[in-house]
């Protein structure tokens, strides 16, 4: 059979039948969850992967034996490894100015501190964690320390090992920081051998069980950031449990802005500082203690009633509201998969319903990696006049991609789009606020996270649900209220 057959057999039922082998195939071997706004993604990748041999033939041969070599190069060709130097700095700076001082006290030298980087991708992150460390106080308090990373994309590790980055993964890096802890090369720029030896990478499925891998306690600082939002249901509860049960005392967990551990462990506590979360383990806060600078007064009333949202939205929300995780990838972990409607001509005339719901794709897409995918439904959104409503809406998703991309001058002109087109949005002026404690004003930062403190109050429970990050109104009322005068 030739390869230009190939796509008469990728489409129609039979292609979906395909896709489902495939989607399960990639569940068992790689734990990743692949809903049906990815269906382009895999007919390519089985398309490339299957190569001269007939999709089902290669389908069935992988579904009795699939080689190491197999699985590999699904990794290579279906994980997102977008990411960039010193991503998400107010989790590196709580890191070094609020959890490792406090880790230094109670675990005074001679100790060594073990760092994970998990989904380490080309190494962005974990170099980053290296040059955190090496410059915070455990040298001054006498601690050594190590990162392990890993990832299930050799391909992605490799880059990682050779450690050569362009223009573009600095692109959030000072001028400064980067004439101190790279070296400039033909091709680029690589960090200092100095950093280089402090990594270890491992290529690793993180839902794999691996109890010499997955000892009590064995690690006192772990990223995990934007990762468990792409597994299946069983791998996302194992994934958790490893990481609750490597997780030492008075250690500290990071994920990305869009997971949330509820309702899926009670081992690990939500923790605040320098304006970002993470988790801590359950013994090491003290009964009663509490995570604030200054208590935030309890609010007893309930939200406000929303309107009616489309049937596609109900179900989204239920589906939030069970006792399931709250999260964005807890709900895709366990949801039944949506069928996404089009804003195109297929729609005569385009529904408000249609619009809701391509909103939520949007937000997905974005939350999920996959950015130019987010941003281009947000820009047809943003022509159609039954869109119009959610206008404000679309500005904060741009915005949260563009963040992503490391684009924060645009992030943040988004970011007051957003705000102007509905005063009574809390979410952009959270967003801002965080944005300007990073620049390092504090004064900026005062005004935006007040008002968003007062517009929480009223925030519809629609839009904390679809923009809270799994986080209830009180975790981000207290968000709110911590002060960005000791940005340091």
């Amino acid at each position: 059979m030739t390869r230009q057959a190939l796509p008469v057999l990728l489409e129609g039922e039979e292609a979906f039948g395909l896709l489902e082998r495939l989607r399960a195939l990639v569940a068992r071997h790689l734990g990743l969850l692949l809903d049906p706004s990815q269906d382009d993604r895999l007919r390519e990748t089985l398309r490339r992967l299957a190569g001269p041999e007939a999709p089902v033939a290669w389908l069935t041969r992988m579904e009795r034996f699939t080689s190491q070599a197999d699985k590999d190069a699904l990794a290579a060709a279906l994980t997102v490894g977008e990411t960039y130097f010193f991503r998400h700095a107010e989790q590196l700076d709580a890191l070094r100015t609020g959890v490792l001082p406090r880790w230094v006290k109670r675990h005074p030298a001679p100790r060594r501190l073990r760092a994970l980087c998990a989904g380490c991708a080309s190494g962005e992150e974990a170099y980053t964690l290296a040059m955190t460390l090496m410059r915070s106080v455990l040298g001054p308090g006498g601690v050594d320390w190590d990162i392990t990373a890993f990832d299930v994309n050799p391909a992605a590790l490799q880059r990682a090992e050779q450690a050569h980055y362009n223009a573009w993964s600095l692109r959030a890096t000072p001028p400064a920081w980067r004439d101190l802890w790279f070296r400039e090369t033909p091709s680029g720029w690589t960090p200092l051998a100095s950093l280089r030896r402090r990594v270890q990478f491992h290529q690793r499925q993180i839902a794999m069980p691996d109890p010499a891998f997955w000892t009590v306690g064995r690690f006192d600082i772990i990223f995990c950031r934007n990762m468990l939002m792409y597994l299946d249901g069983p791998s996302l509860r194992q994934a958790v449990q490893h990481l609750a049960t490597a997780l030492g005392p008075g250690g500290a967990l990071f994920l990305g802005h869009a997971e949330t551990l509820h309702s899926l462990t009670d081992q690990l506590v939500l923790q605040q500082g320098e304006g970002c979360f993470f988790y801590q383990r359950r013994e090491d806060v003290e009964p009663g203690a509490s995570a604030w600078p200054f208590p935030v007064a309890a609010q007893t009333r309930d939200p406000p009633a929303t309107p009616a949202a489309s049937p596609g939205a109900v179900s989204r929300m239920e589906a939030r509201a069970s006792p399931r995780p709250d999260s964005v990838f807890g709900a895709l972990a366990d949801a039944t998969p949506t069928v996404w409607p089009t804003l195109d001509e297929s729609l005569d005339p385009p529904s408000p319903a249609a619009a809701r719901q391509q909103l939520d794709r949007a937000l997905q897409l974005v939350e999920t990696g996959q950015l130019n995918e987010g941003l281009r439904i947000c820009a047809r959104l943003l022509t159609h006049p039954d869109s119009a409503p959610l206008q404000a809406d679309v500005l904060y998703i741009q915005a949260l991609a563009l963040e992503e991309r490391g684009e924060l001058p645009a992030a943040e002109w988004h970011h007051q789009r957003a705000a102007a087109k509905d005063a009574g949005f809390a979410m952009p002026h959270l967003r801002l606020g965080l944005l300007a404690r990073r620049r390092g004003e504090p004064v900026a930062a005062r005004r935006e996270l007040r008002r968003a403190l007062e517009l929480l109050d009223s925030e519809s429970a629609d839009r904390l649900r679809r923009f809270g990050g799994g986080f209830e109104r009180d975790a981000l009322r207290k968000l709110c209220t911590h002060d960005p005068g000791d940005f340091r």
